[in-house]
This record gives structure tokens, C-alpha cells and sequence, in this order.
């Protein structure tokens, strides 16, 4: 009954694993960075949903920006150009959409801004003065975004489950 009872644990683990194994993440995280004019470089990781056109992406939150390798300050407040706030703002890999306002704080007068913002000029690329004060037409040859690849947790707990289900088959042999 002993051995039974172990076998099944491993199964339901196993099983258990394979199924969330099997949820993908809804949101991916990617790298970002944009070099002025200057040669200021500002980089940091942006977390977002690419869009079925695989060159937009909706973006959630910006963090860990920095200003030539120093850490600016948290942007915890995403949005775009023409929506109230709670929007998203979007990005393209190739730069030639951008509409992104990562803010200090919900007025959104302090942050890193690109896009036109419903003014009928060039893209542009500005920070306020505590991100380092930069004010550019955007160039798009100037930015970079790049997937981020993390290991899926999920998959890490169907191979944790396999190993343990295998173990403890193991284990049910030798008693």
C-alpha cells in the first residue's frame, strides 16, 4: 500500500508540473537603449506583449533605466501619448513607432519620453531634467530593443517534477 501511495504522489507531481509547464508567460522582457546625439546612452529593460504585426510591443513598465551605465530613477508610471493613465505605451523594434511616457509619478512631468505626443512633428526622444535633461529628434538608427531570454518557471517546475517523480520511482524500487 506503502509503494502505491508514493507512486501516485510522484504521478499527481509529475502531471501537476507538465500542466503548468505547459501555461506560457503572458508578457516578455526586453532590453532597451538609445544613444543621443551627445552620446548620452540610455538603457534599461522594458516588460510588454510583442503585437501579431512581431514589430510593436505594448509596454507595461520600464525599469532599471540608466543614464551612461548610472541608474535614474524608477518609472513605475507607463503611458502613451493620447490615453489617460493605465495606458501602455508602445514601441517597435525598427524605432518607427514609438509613443512611450515612462514617469516619475502620475502628473508625468518627470520621465523619459518618445513620440510625438499628438503634435504634428518628428518623433522625438526627451528627458526631463532628472533623467538627464536630453531633448532630440528621434533617430531611429539610434535604438536598439532586444528580447530578453529568462527561463520560464514553469518549465523549470515540470523538469523539478520529472526529477523528483523519477526518485522517488526509484526510491519505491529499492524498498
Amino acid at each position: 500500500m506503502n509503494k502505491i501511495i508514493k507512486s501516485l504522489a510522484a504521478l499527481t507531481g509529475t502531471m501537476t508540473a507538465l500542466w503548468m509547464s505547459t501555461n506560457s508567460a503572458v508578457a516578455a522582457v526586453f532590453n532597451w537603449s538609445y544613444t543621443t546625439g551627445g552620446n548620452n546612452v540610455y538603457s534599461g529593460m522594458l516588460e510588454g506583449n510583442i503585437q501579431e504585426d512581431t514589430n510593436t510591443v505594448d509596454v507595461t513598465s520600464v525599469f532599471m533605466s540608466q543614464l551612461n551605465g548610472s541608474n535614474l530613477p524608477a518609472t513605475p508610471v507607463i503611458r502613451d501619448s493620447s490615453s489617460l493613465l493605465g495606458s501602455t505605451g508602445v514601441v517597435s523594434f525598427d524605432g518607427t513607432t514609438m509613443d512611450l511616457g515612462a514617469c516619475l509619478d502620475t502628473s508625468c512631468l518627470s520621465g523619459i519620453f518618445i513620440g510625438n505626443f499628438g503634435i504634428s512633428i518628428p518623433i522625438q526622444f526627451t528627458t526631463s531634467s532628472d533623467f538627464g535633461n536630453d531633448s532630440e529628434n528621434f533617430n531611429a538608427a539610434n535604438w536598439q530593443l532586444t528580447e530578453k531570454t529568462i527561463p520560464e518557471p514553469s518549465l523549470t517546475l515540470a523538469l523539478v517534477g520529472l526529477g523528483l517523480s523519477a526518485l522517488l520511482k526509484t526510491s519505491v524500487k529499492k524498498n
